[in-house]
C-alpha cells in the first residue's frame, strides 16, 4: 500500500489524533482501522528514530486524554465509527504548519497581557532554545530571563508549541493586567 495519507507534520500521538479528527478519518471496520494504524506506525518508524518513538500504548493514552478533555469524540454514522473534533477541539486545532504560525492581532486590544513563564530542565536544553526562538518569531518579547510577554490571546498557540517540543509540563501561562505598561505598549505599537 502506498502512503496515501501523506503524513508530514504531527509529532506526538495527541497531535496525530487531532490531525486525523480534523481531516475526518472514518474508522469503519476493525480491519480498516488496523491497516491505517499499521501504515501510520510504519511511516513513523521510518521517519523518526528519536526518543519520541510511536507505539500503540502512547496512541491509546492520547485517545483517552483527548476524549477525557472533550477535544475529540466518537460518533456512529451508518455503522461507521467516526473520530471528530468537538467544538472545544476545533478551537484548539491549529494548522499544523509550524513554520507559518502567527498570533492574530486583535482589532481592539483588551488591555491584558499574556505572560508566559517556564522552567525547562537542562536535559531538554535544545527544546528550550528552540522554544525561545519560536517565541521571538511569533512576536513575544522577553520580560525577564524565563518570562515572556505578548498583548494578544495566544493560549492555543502556546499549547501547540509546548506540545510540539514536549515541554508542556514546564510552562505556566497567565493573562494579567500590568500597571504602568507604557514601555510595553510602545514595544508592541499599542499607543
Amino acid at each position: 500500500m502506498t502512503n496515501v495519507f501523506n503524513f508530514h507534520k504531527p509529532k506526538t500521538a495527541a497531535q496525530w489524533i487531532i490531525f486525523l479528527a480534523a481531516v475526518g478519518i472514518s474508522l469503519s471496520s476493525p480491519y480498516g482501522t488496523r491497516r491505517f494504524f499499521k501504515e501510520l506506525d510504519k511511516y513513523l518508524s521510518e521517519k523518526r528514530s528519536d526518543e519520541r518513538e510511536f507505539d500503540k500504548r502512547k496512541l491509546t493514552q492520547a485517545l483517552y486524554y483527548l476524549k477525557k478533555r472533550k477535544i475529540i469524540e466518537f460518533k456512529e454514522n451508518s455503522g461507521k465509527i467516526i473520530l471528530v473534533l468537538t467544538k472545544k477541539g476545533k478551537k484548539r486545532k491549529l494548522d499544523y504548519d509550524f513554520e507559518a504560525m502567527q498570533i492574530q492581532k486583535q482589532q481592539t486590544w483588551d488591555k491584558k497581557w499574556r505572560l508566559l513563564m517556564f522552567d525547562i530542565p537542562e536535559f531538554k536544553k535544545s527544546a528550550r532554545e528552540m522554544f525561545r526562538d519560536k517565541l521571538k518569531e511569533i512576536g513575544f518579547i522577553q520580560f525577564q530571563k524565563s518570562v515572556w510577554i505578548h498583548p494578544f490571546p495566544c493560549e492555543n498557540e502556546i499549547d501547540f508549541i509546548s506540545e510540539y517540543f514536549s515541554i508542556a509540563p514546564y510552562i505556566t501561562f497567565l493573562t494579567v493586567n500590568i500597571e504602568n505598561d507604557v514601555p510595553l505598549r510602545e514595544n508592541f505599537n499599542l499607543i
